[in-house]
């Protein structure tokens, strides 16, 4: 998938206090009387704003179109309670319709080729940055099919808060950027964010102790072993770990990992030169400290003594090629979106220069993950055997089945006060489990240890039960509607807004998700406080979103 990055030079340093003047915030439609749009009632302020749209588009209602989805309960139960609150006005005749996940993705990307006649319903996952929230999904350089802003929208203003906020390094400045920007794709509404996603662990007690869940996803396993972050688990009996996964691992190499499960499963494998923490910090991991030189170069020391599972030392030169490496490969724009060139100044010594100034440069560095020079020269192929530094080593992967790693007994951790030098854990297994409900029986069965997929409904029943912990955390993941901004009349702002507007939030969130999660107004996580509080969410949501 092709990155959101630029060329050096190609887009100029932009006057922020000019960009935050030109917000262009809409405000909401005053409470309207009844008025006679041919056979419609028009009856309230969404209603108000989409009769607007569909004039200027020149439509007629009611406007067929579909809700495409992928083939499970919830997101049927979502789709069903907007398409009830669309046909309720009388300018839609909603359908849905339903696909595997892989033939609804390729639908998606294709969309606006196809002049795809369909709003779609679909998930996102962000990270600790705030760009991660925003640039693959609205900057117009990276529309579908080589990238996700799968309505095609365009906004010259959106897309020069992204580019800003990129290249910003003030956090203030960044902050008042980025809540700017949420403010504008709010009001032109190309997307409606519906519920902010939870990190909801379930392990049993009995066996797995002191577990803490991490709020992203991909590092979902990161509370079995990561002294980085001063965590560990211990396991009452045994020195096996089983946990499970909702789909088989389809990447081994961290260049061409695009996919969750792929990242959980590897994710004791690789390490970076930072990490960022349960917590939301940025902690040393193989990097021990770094300096910024100016203001695109930062030099880095590299931890001494710390070995790769095939028995190579780690040096500068594992930094240099490891980074290169991602060039021309799916995770490109992990890298070259601000990476220029790096100067190995001794074994464990290295100067990164980046080609513009780039705000979220350490958090990136938490997806760069470094590799073996057996791999950097191409003498092996890591999707055959993984091959990392991490406190895990790859044993075995029986395709559909299960996923297996087992200590690394030279791992560099020497110990601290409150992690031990060796992981408890011996062998960890992770059992390839589709069904959210077989994963939930697994679990009662005691035939793995933990689940990370246990339904939403069912949650409450193990929280009651003293038996089981249940972690439950905010995460970077929000469940959205993506409108086809390249059809009309979706290509009239105010009918995406008006039906933002009419977005059950509140009734999908109890119904379908049973209180699951966050009500979402805007894309940036409240997991990132500062730019997506409570406070900020209610003055979004009173100024475009309610209706009264």
């Amino acid at each position: 998938m092709a990155g959101n990055s630029v060329g050096p030079g190609e887009r100029g340093r932009l006057r922020r206090r000019s960009l935050l003047t030109r917000a262009g915030a809409v405000g909401a439609a005053g409470l309207a009387g009844c008025l006679s749009f041919d056979s419609v009632t028009v009856d309230g302020p969404a209603e108000e704003l989409i009769e607007e749209g569909f004039t200027a588009a020149d439509i007629d209602p009611p406007f067929e179109t579909t809700i495409a989805i992928t083939q499970d309960e919830e997101r049927n139960r979502l789709a069903q309670l907007l398409q009830d609150e669309l046909n309720d006005t009388g300018f839609f005749d909603v359908s849905i319709e339903s696909r595997d996940f892989g033939t609804h993705l390729d639908t998606m990307l294709a969309a606006a080729d196809t002049d795809e006649n369909a709003i779609f319903v679909a998930s996102w996952t962000g990270g600790w940055d705030p760009s991660n929230y925003v640039t693959m999904l609205f900057h117009s350089d990276n529309t579908s099919p080589n990238g996700l802003n799968v309505g095609h929208y365009e906004n010259e203003t959106v897309d020069e808060y992204i580019d800003t906020g990129l290249t910003e390094t003030d956090h203030d400045e960044r902050v008042e950027l980025y809540r700017a920007l949420q403010e504008k794709l709010v009001a032109d509404s190309p997307i409606s964010f519906v519920r902010f996603r939870e990190v909801a662990h379930v392990w049993n007690d009995d066996v797995v102790t002191d577990w803490r869940t991490y709020p992203l996803s991909p590092g979902s396993y990161y509370g079995v072993y990561a002294p980085w972050a001063g965590v560990y688990t211990d396991l009452e009996e045994g020195t096996e770990f089983v946990g499970d996964l909702s789909s088989d691992v389809t990447n081994y190499d961290p260049v061409e990992i695009n996919g969750t499960v792929s990242s959980q499963a590897t994710a004791l494998l690789y390490e970076q030169l930072v990490g960022v923490d349960f917590d939301g910090e940025v902690r040393p991991m193989l990097a021990t400290d770094w300096m910024q030189l100016d203001e695109t170069t930062y030099r880095f020391a590299l931890r001494e003594g710390v070995q790769f599972h095939n028995g190579e030392e780690f040096t500068a030169d594992h930094v240099k090629g490891s980074f290169e490496r991602y060039e021309g490969t799916t995770r490109e724009s992990d890298v070259y979106d601000w990476y220029e060139s790096s100067t190995v100044v001794d074994d464990h010594t290295i100067d990164i220069s980046c080609w513009r100034e780039y705000g979220p440069f350490e958090t990136a560095l938490f997806n760069v993950s470094i590799v073996p020079m057996a791999s950097i020269d191409g003498d092996h192929d890591l999707q055959t055997e993984p091959i990392g530094t991490g406190p895990y080593r790859f044993t075995e992967h029986e395709p559909g089945d299960h996923w297996r790693l087992r200590r690394f007994d030279d791992h560099w951790f020497d110990g601290c006060d409150t992690v031990p030098a060796t992981p408890p854990i011996e062998t960890v297994t992770l059992e390839i489990i589709t069904e959210k409900s077989s994963r939930q029986g697994a679990l009662e069965a005691g035939d793995i240890d933990f689940s990370y997929g246990v339904p939403s409904a069912n949650l409450a029943s193990f929280e009651a039960t003293s038996s089981y912990g249940v972690g439950r955390h905010v995460s970077g993941g929000f469940d959205m509607v993506l409108y086809p901004c390249y059809l009309p009349p979706f290509t009239e702002p105010s009918v995406r807004r008006g039906c933002n507007m009419l977005l059950p939030r509140e009734q999908i969130l109890e119904t379908v998700y049973h209180g699951r999660g966050q009500i979402a107004y805007t894309p940036i996580s409240p997991l990132l406080e500062e730019y997506a509080g409570e406070s900020f969410q209610e003055e979004i949501a009173n100024e475009y979103v309610r209706s009264s």
